[in-house]
């Protein structure tokens, strides 16, 4: 028991004390229009030459006592009802209260007056309604935290798809494609469509990750540069520069790290104005992982929601490394700065 509820007054005792407070009161009104009654009455009968024998003394007596008895009985119930009617009107608020809260106002708090068990009992329903308020609270978080889950990943899933449309229909342009062609396309095809499978298995685990320990990362890094390199080359002039990235071990899902770099493709393709070079940097050092990706925008570019997705899936990425996305942007220029820190 808290030292709170140790100091609380029973509500049973309170009334015992209520009770005591307003007989007493009655008593002594009582008594006092008992004699001042008949201090009254008998000057009343001496000035007007109202003789009064034994008798008639009694009568009198008899009288008085039954007024000062009857009056001092509606005394004490009004002066009863009246003070208990503080705790009654209490128990009517708490009513009330309640059925605010099964209406679903659950920001509604009871109102705390006095220190018994009707106290406790407001605190408890106020506790409750908290509790089921941040229940709520948290189930709409985690509905669309799902929601922009589901988003995301069905937005980078389009990223190898639309590749993956690409290759063939360069393949199918092709009438005298050789085997080694034909040999390229299906194993570029072949390793996106593993993509597509591998975030539809992310998008049915409710995003589960893959994290593999890697004693020398530079080597996915170069990887992942080299594809950005091999989507982007015969399109746009590119400057990628990853020696201040030197050796290092970290823990990665690959299947992320190819989602950011998916998507800085795409928005290359959709946003970027093919005049100037497209530039990708990555280093390593005290902040972790950077990778800074920089291109002119082309003109009338309409960024979409697509575009939004993107951005926020390489975030969403990146906040799982304890790091974040940072987008600095005009009319003719777009740069984004993703950090990767818990390596």
């Amino acid at each position: 028991m808290t030292e709170k509820a140790k100091r609380r007054r029973k509500l049973s005792y309170e009334i015992l004390g209520l009770f005591a407070v307003c007989f007493a009161a009655a008593l002594v009104l009582f008594f006092f229009l008992i004699f001042f009654g008949i201090g009254v009455a008998e000057e009343y009968c001496w000035e007007n030459g109202i003789p009064l024998d034994e008798e008639a003394l009694y009568r009198l007596d008899g009288f008085v006592f039954s007024v000062s008895l009857a009056v001092s009985v509606i005394f004490f119930a009004v002066l009863f009802i009246v003070l208990f009617g503080e705790r009654l009107a209490y128990i009517g608020t708490i009513i009330k209260g309640v059925d605010i809260l099964r209406g679903g106002e659950m920001g509604y708090r009871l109102p705390l007056e006095g220190n018994n068990e009707l106290t406790a009992l407001a605190e408890a329903i106020n506790y409750l309604s908290e509790t089921e308020a941040a229940v709520k609270a948290r189930e709409r978080g985690l509905k669309e935290e799902k929601e922009a889950l589901i988003r995301a990943l069905s937005h980078d899933i389009r990223t190898p798809l639309t590749s993956i449309i690409a290759y063939t229909e360069l393949l199918s342009a092709k009438e005298n494609a050789t085997a080694q062609e034909m040999s390229e396309y299906f194993s570029l095809v072949e390793k996106k469509a593993g993509q597509i499978k591998s975030i539809t298995e992310i998008l049915l685990d409710g995003g589960k990750r893959n994290v593999e320990h890697f004693e020398n990362a530079r080597l996915l890094i170069e990887q992942l540069v080299c594809e950005f390199e091999e989507a982007l080359e015969e399109s746009f002039t590119l400057k990628v520069d990853i020696s201040a990235c030197a050796a290092f071990a970290g823990s990665f899902d690959v299947q992320e790290m190819r989602r950011i770099f998916d998507n800085l493709i795409s928005n290359v393709q959709k946003y970027a104005a093919h005049e100037k070079p497209v530039e990708l940097t990555v280093e390593n050092g005290e902040r972790g992982l950077t990778v800074r990706q920089k291109n002119a925008v082309k003109k009338n570019a309409h960024q979409a929601q697509s575009y939004k997705m993107g951005l926020y899936s390489i975030l969403r990425i990146a906040q799982n490394y304890g790091g974040g996305a940072e987008v600095r942007q005009s009319e003719d220029e777009f740069e984004i700065i993703i950090t990767l820190s818990n390596l």
